[in-house]
């Protein structure tokens, strides 16, 4: 591979954004009808709707972005996504709350979930392959023991109609992904924070040798990750106006995929929001154009594992390469 191939593919989010490209090209040739019918995927409904799905993993991602980037991998957030969910929809539908209530506690049940994972990784020094993948079942235990397998309707206690903030409720979903992907971004390149963030993940021994905090660091970004989950998971629940325990069951592998196909480096210290902001999007494209080819529905799982294990193995030579 010549220097400037290796140059673009470290440009992380130039060369997400060119796969991206070359997909929506590819599936906009391989669908296109015949004779005068309409595209069935490339036209702006469709782009539209693969925003607005694509934007529930999206802000997942960021957490799960930010995780690996600090060395660490993080299971828990579809679990974290239906327990908030649960929570939200059980206080809202069945006690009687206000929904902001419900909102409000959903996300707190996120933040004692980051809280939990942050204790298991710093204090008790777990792995985090093994704490996160413990928290992973205690929240999806408890959101099925809230539930009692059954789901919570919220839609029959939602006015006709109804927009938070003036919006429809589907709009919800970008817009928060773009606001906290400009933040977060913005944070992790101009914040001591966010570059400590990449410190431990380039070198963790000389991360701390040099003066950083690096438990409380580490600590806080499980906590962001899984705040960022439980506000997912609400926003699914009211969009979708039920809640269930089984809610985002699988998101996890999406999630992660999403932000090491954005240039998140699985051995910490490289990757960026914004192209997991993007991985996300080359995965909902395929969530929305692989359904319309008869018989390819089922090979959804496969090429997500196959575009994830492809991307680790390029990443890893070219860091080699550069070493």
């Amino acid at each position: 591979m010549n220097a400037r191939l290796q140059s673009l593919w470290k440009t992380r989010e130039l060369s997400t954004l060119f796969v991206l490209a070359l997909e929506v090209a590819f599936f906009t040739w391989y669908l296109w009808p015949e004779g005068e019918r309409s595209h069935p995927f490339f036209n702006l409904g469709n782009g539209v709707l693969i925003l607005k799905y694509s934007s529930l993993y999206g802000i997942a991602a960021i957490g799960a972005a930010m995780v690996i980037i600090s060395g660490g991998v993080d299971l828990a957030p579809g679990a974290v996504m239906a327990l908030a969910g649960v929570v939200t929809g059980h206080l809202f539908a069945i006690q009687g709350y206000p929904l902001s209530v419900g909102v409000a506690a959903g996300i707190f049940t996120g933040l004692l979930s980051g809280i939990l994972t942050a204790m298991l990784v710093v204090l008790v020094n777990l792995p985090p392959f093994i704490a996160t993948l413990g928290v992973m079942g205690i929240a999806r235990g408890i959101a099925f023991i809230i539930t009692e397998g059954r789901f919570f309707d919220l839609s029959s206690r939602l006015p006709a109609g109804w927009k938070p903030f003036g919006l429809p409720a589907d709009w919800l979903a970008p817009i928060v992904l773009v606001l906290l992907a400009a933040v977060f971004q913005y944070l992790m390149q101009r914040f001591q924070w966010g570059r400590a963030i990449f410190a431990i993940g380039g070198n963790e021994t000389a991360a701390l040798f040099s003066g950083i905090r690096v438990g409380k660091v580490k600590a806080s970004v499980y906590i962001v990750a899984a705040v960022l989950a439980a506000l997912s998971g609400v926003i699914l629940v009211v969009i979708q106006g039920q809640g269930r325990a089984d809610l985002a069951t699988g998101y996890e592998l999406d999630i992660i995929a999403s932000a090491v196909v954005g240039g998140a480096s699985l051995t910490g210290g490289r990757g960026s929001v914004v192209g997991a902001v993007l991985g996300t999007l080359i995965f909902g494209v395929l969530r929305n154009a692989l359904p319309q080819i008869p018989g390819a529905t089922f090979y959804d799982r496969l090429i997500v594992g196959v575009v994830v294990v492809v991307i680790v193995v390029v990443d890893q030579f070219i860091a080699r390469k550069g070493a």
